[in-house]
């Protein structure tokens, strides 16, 4: 007896839509969270030691995580517009990092903006969007690469970063890598009287936190809450060791290296190496526990129905892992410096959470944040895409992560690692690299000769990412970078940067 085929149609209809997952619906408030320096291996859902993040896993568990998420430089500097624009930064033609192209998006710049070290006026940020849809859009900044005189406050109506916090703690500091920045405590205790006070309005609310960062300082109730294996010397002490080899990393000439090497502490690196990981994770832990504070609030207020919460990092950092530490250019942007952790819990949750295998990148975060409150058309003028589609359980396509740097040229797939790096000497010959990322995550193997045709594909790939870095602006600069010259930072930024290794 056959069955007609319009009732056959029928039945794989219904069994189809019930087959599709629910989609997420659109949110009213956004949070985003960045975590400075926090590598993608150093939650708790992704393979730390112990339970560093126990309040953000309770959230993760009806939230979208997504296992292989990029940032787009190892930095703050270029990382973070890149994050607020959708846009990749571009260092073609650039061939000096100062503090006039450090972040990526010079071709941007009117002429009398390439005159100042900072952003400019021309990109649109994720907070100016924003505002202009009618939301309360309020920062909280802790990292001085991203203060208001840089421009990083474009669109936000309410903009913290902890100038007078900051003077106030150094001066009073009794060693010079206390006070680097203000700690968790401290931003929650002004973030959370601002969500209760924007609470019945649309809102976005952005608080960047510098625990991870170095130095590796968290408070005495956090210090040793890592399974680590501790030295015995003190913090401060073992913190000196990480700057003694950031000032040699960075090019420090002997005499001007102020920190105590590894003999003269008498520990091996290898100890080092366990006691400035276990400082690390106890800052997660307590960066962990005032986030906690955060969504306890949200909760108490009713707003984790009607916000989408996303957090993430501007990039990871090194233990070593390739023979440096903290976060440069060294070794070729290895994994450890461009895997972020990304969890995204959309309005209401996610029941049972999901995990995403496939690639995704930071460029895709500010689409997505516009998808969630409708202003799509905003979304497709950026250079990434929208995360939703995979956060609705949706097959897509692979997609392909570019980053330009003054050294290197590479493009990321889920399997391939294409690394085209300049010479420093400019009558030098470039030097292409393939790794196998899957099968050798630390890349050690390099297969350009053995897989020519790869090598070819990325490459083509990465020239046509080139041109199109350079058709996206008709911006009223020249297209030329800004001044090379080095620029005098005033005196106070100057030993901000210091205090977190960035000044040679």
């Amino acid at each position: 007896m056959r069955t007609p085929i319009a009732a056959v149609v029928t039945i794989v209809l219904v069994l189809s839509a019930c087959a599709q997952p629910e989609p997420t619906t659109d949110a009213r408030n956004v949070v985003l969270i960045t975590v400075d320096a926090l590598r993608a291996d150093s939650v708790s859902w992704a393979g730390a030691s112990f339970d560093t993040t126990p309040n953000l896993a309770a959230l993760a568990a009806d939230a979208v995580v997504f296992d292989q998420a990029l940032t787009s430089f190892p930095g703050t500097t270029a990382s973070m517009p890149s994050l607020m624009t959708g846009l990749f930064p571009s260092f073609e033609g650039v061939g000096e990092w100062n503090s006039f192209t450090y972040h990526g998006f010079n071709e941007f710049e009117t002429a009398e903006e390439a005159e100042r070290p900072a952003l400019s006026g021309n990109l649109r940020m994720l907070a100016e969007i924003l505002a202009e849809r009618g939301m309360t859009t309020v920062g909280f900044n802790t990292n001085p690469n991203l203060t208001a005189p840089r421009n990083f406050n474009q669109g936000f109506m309410e903009y913290e970063d902890f100038a007078a916090y900051m003077k106030s703690a150094r001066e009073s500091r009794r060693h010079p890598l206390e006070a680097a920045y203000p700690p968790a405590d401290v931003v929650m205790a002004k973030a959370v009287p601002a969500l209760r006070a924007v609470a019945g309005e649309p809102f976005f609310m952005w608080i960047h936190l510098m625990e991870p960062h170095s130095p590796y300082l968290p408070p005495d109730d956090h210090a040793r809450v890592s399974p680590r294996t501790f030295t015995g010397l003190g913090d401060l002490e073992i913190n000196g060791a990480l700057y003694h080899f950031l000032q040699r990393q960075w090019g420090a000439s002997p005499e001007k290296i102020t920190h105590p090497s590894l003999d003269e502490l008498g520990i091996s690196r290898a100890a080092l190496t366990e006691h400035l990981l276990g400082l690390y994770e106890g800052e997660i832990h307590f960066c962990d526990a005032e986030l906690g504070r955060f969504v306890e609030t949200m909760r108490e207020l009713g707003l984790l129905n009607d916000t989408l919460f996303i957090l993430t990092a501007d990039h990871g950092e090194e233990f070593f892992d390739h023979g440096y530490v903290t976060h440069h250019f060294k070794s070729g942007l290895a994994e450890e410096l461009i895997r972020i952790p990304l969890l995204i819990r959309p309005p209401g949750g996610l029941p049972g959470g999901r995990r995403v295998e496939q690639l995704v990148r930071m460029v895709d975060i500010a689409p997505t944040v516009l998808d969630f409150v409708g202003h799509r058309a905003a979304a497709a003028q950026m250079e990434g895409a929208t995360l939703r589609p995979l956060m609705d359980g949706r097959s897509e396509e692979p997609r392909t992560a570019f980053f330009s740097t003054i050294p290197y040229q590479i493009v990321r797939t889920e399997r391939w690692k294409y690394r085209l790096e300049r010479p420093s000497d400019p009558s030098g010959e470039t030097t292409q690299r393939l790794f196998d990322i899957v099968a050798d995550p630390m890349e050690t193997d390099d297969l350009a000769a053995r897989h020519p045709e790869i090598v070819a594909e990325l490459r083509t790939r990465y020239e046509e990412f080139a041109r199109s870095l350079a058709d996206r602006t008709a911006s009223p600069g020249d297209g030329e970078p800004g001044p090379t010259a080095p620029h005098q930072i005033d005196e106070e930024t100057r030993r901000q940067l210091e205090a977190l290794g960035y000044v040679e």
